[in-house]
């Protein structure tokens, strides 16, 4: 059993009292110290996961401007290829048709050179053969004889064509 005595009563206000200066001067401000630091991990934790969150929103901000940007790219590309050929084609276009205005032109100039040649072929055959004629018959031919028969071959060889 437990006995109550004087001493026991002293001992148990000495307790108390001692209790009381330890609280007030120790356990108060160790308690204190404790909060502050919970306070100040909680606010640190806080301040960590919105650091964490704006870190991500920045990565997802940064992962889509890279996106856009490569889709920006693709399409630049894929217009210069566009633009590539389109030109490759009108240079075709160009090249071909002016391959054909030289054709045509060289078989006009063609057409041209052969038709003065047979013209010049014509001409020669003409005098040679009023000449001849002439020899042959043996007569001196003035220009308005040479002309006449002139005349008469090339209507002969105008009703054969």
């Amino acid at each position: 059993m437990i006995e109550l005595n004087l001493t026991s009563l002293i001992q148990l206000l000495n307790f108390l009292v001692l209790l009381f200066v330890l609280k007030k001067l120790l356990f108060d401000k160790f308690f204190d110290i404790i909060e502050e630091r919970q306070n100040m991990i909680k606010s640190e934790l806080t301040e960590a996961e919105k650091l964490r969150k704006e870190a991500e929103a920045y990565r997802e901000k940064y992962r889509i401007e890279m996106e856009n940007a490569r889709k920006k790219s693709q399409e630049i590309i894929a217009n210069a290829e566009r633009q590539a050929e389109e030109i490759i084609k009108t240079a075709k276009e160009n090249a071909q048709r002016e391959a054909v205005r030289i054709m045509e032109s060289a078989e006009a100039q063609i057409a041209q050179e052969k038709e003065k040649a047979l013209k010049q072929l014509q001409a020669t055959v003409i005098t040679t053969a009023v000449e001849i004629a002439a020899k042959f018959l043996g007569k001196e031919m003035d220009e308005a004889m040479k002309r006449q028969y002139a005349q008469r071959i090339l209507r002969s060889l105008g009703d054969e064509k």
